[in-house]
């Protein structure tokens, strides 16, 4: 138990202020000398977050010196005990608890406002797990699957192999409360939410969700127990029109992102061929021959027909979309792979004009740029619309690019699918990426874009990967260090690739 680093007492000499090292879950705990019968209240800062009251506690004393630790955490930067005339304050401290899992990935760069980011980022990834990730803290501890996809990705960076086991928990869970109809719905489990979101649950069982799940911690004891379960949802509540394109459903929440201009056709496209391509690899795995042939077949009349019906020569649109165009829509297009190479420039100059994607989808937005060897304006983007939020006083992100009135949702500053920066600044800044289960080999390819120099620390089944990265030039110098049992790739501009076996490595 700790005492707060810093109190402050309300001009009306009723609240103590105590301030938190940063936005953590906490149990609150106080010493005091009363007479029988007073009520102090105990809340965070965050008692309001998203705009309606959330967790707080009530203790009602009895007579003489005593103490009382609430078990029933909250969390918060501040927390504030509201105190009645002649209660005399003894002591306050407080716990912190979590999950059990340690920071043990690491960022830094020559850019102060990348660092800052990737550790808000790794710190709300942190109070948004428990028992199950959740949508946030304090306003909803429910497994929204959405906000898990984003989440997942992050943990593999940010925290040790320990962190795994909870989206593992998260999958089955998923599955195992699909409906009667097939249907499969988030948060779960749930006594009084029922609902689908289509493109949230196409992404879960999809690429980013369960198969990066499987890809990079190499568990696939969750893939067999599911598998079925996966394929009727992809292939019996979903349907796909003569093209093999798939047939829009609003299901019980029509959402494709927070914001406006939303292209739902094209969104919906990506995110089943994504989902298509993990099944896929699952049925490979499982010896399911034919069920991947056939997914071979669907995936591939997308890819002929994908152009013909979204291309306008300088955009994917859906036919009869009259929004602005997506950003969304265009670099879902990109890391699925369906947009082909030759339409990068005109899809670079679409997101260098439109700007309307939540926190949650501008992770791919990012992604698309990286991918497209845009390195530098993917940082500049990424500054530019994480700027409002990281010039508050928080260690946390939010829901939209704002809170209160200009966020979403109601808005709260604890949403971890805010965090797609920390993927992308190890993962795609610094280059490091499996190329087999669990990081068993791996490549390392940055792409510093305007940055002189990175650092990232990756953690694996294997032990750490460490990788520093300086720009002299138009050269790269990478500084290496691969764990015992795996093999690296490194990839650089003007130089031929190397392979690097356990131990230190230079390579200029």
């Amino acid at each position: 138990m700790k005492s707060y680093p810093e109190t402050r007492i309300s001009a009306t000499n009723d609240t103590v202020f105590c301030r938190l090292p940063y936005n953590c879950q906490v149990t609150p705990y106080l010493k005091v000398k009363a007479q029988a019968g007073q009520i102090i209240r105990i809340e965070t800062d965050n008692y309001r977050g998203g705009g309606t009251p959330n967790v707080r506690a009530e203790y009602i004393t009895r007579d003489g010196v005593q103490e009382y630790e609430n078990y029933g955490w909250m969390n918060g930067h501040e927390v504030w005990y509201v105190l009645p005339e002649g209660v005399d304050v003894l002591d306050l401290k407080y716990r912190e608890t979590g999950y059990d899992t340690e920071f043990s990935g690491v960022f830094h760069c020559d850019d102060e406002f990348l660092n800052e980011l990737w550790k808000r980022s790794a710190r709300t990834l942190y109070v948004t797990m428990r028992d199950n990730y959740m949508d946030c803290p304090d306003r909803e501890r429910a497994q929204w699957w959405g906000d898990e996809v984003n989440e997942l990705g992050e943990a593999f960076y940010a925290l040790s192999p320990s962190s795994w086991l909870l989206a593992k928990k998260g999958v089955f869970e998923l599955m195992n409360f699909q409906r009667k109809d097939d249907v499969i719905y988030a948060p779960v489990p749930a006594g009084n939410w029922f609902k689908e979101l289509p493109l949230q649950m196409l992404a879960s069982v999809g690429w980013y969700g369960f198969y990066t799940q499987y890809y990079y911690s190499a568990d696939s004891s969750f893939v067999a127990p599911v598998y079925d379960r996966l394929r009727t949802y992809l292939h019996r509540v979903w349907q796909v029109d003569a093209s093999g394109f798939p047939i829009e459903r609003s299901g019980d929440w029509t959402w494709g992102d927070w914001g406006e201009h939303v292209d739902m056709g094209v969104l919906t496209t990506c995110w089943y061929y994504l989902a298509l391509k993990a099944e896929r690899e699952f049925a490979l795995q499982l010896g399911k021959q034919v069920d991947a042939q056939e997914n071979t077949r669907m995936m591939t009349s997308i890819e002929r027909c994908f152009d013909t019906k979204y291309w306008t020569g300088t955009c994917f649109r859906s036919p009869g979309y009259k929004g602005e165009t997506d950003d969304r829509a265009q670099a879902m297009a990109v890391v699925s792979g369906l947009a082909s190479t030759d339409k990068y420039p005109a899809l670079t100059k679409v997101l260098k004009k439109e700007y309307h994607a939540s926190p949650y989808m501008e992770k791919y937005v990012l992604e698309a740029l990286f991918q497209m060897k845009e390195a530098s304006f993917a940082i500049e983007r990424m500054k530019q619309r994480y700027q409002k939020m990281m010039n508050y006083p928080y260690t946390t992100l939010f829901e939209g690019w704002d809170i209160g009135p200009g966020g979403f949702g109601g808005g709260t500053i604890n949403h971890a699918w805010s965090g797609g920066p920390l993927t992308l600044l190890s993962q795609k800044l610094c280059g490091v990426e499996p190329t087999s289960p669990g990081f068993k080999t791996f490549r390392v390819a940055p792409d510093l874009g305007s940055l002189k120099e990175a650092f990232a620390v990756v953690e694996t089944q294997f032990g750490f990967i460490r990788v520093t990265v300086k720009k002299k030039g138009t050269k790269l110098n990478v500084e290496l260090e691969v764990p015992e049992g795996t093999r690296a790739e490194v990839v650089l501009p003007h130089t031929k690739t190397r392979y690097c076996t356990a131990g230190k490595h230079r390579i200029d």
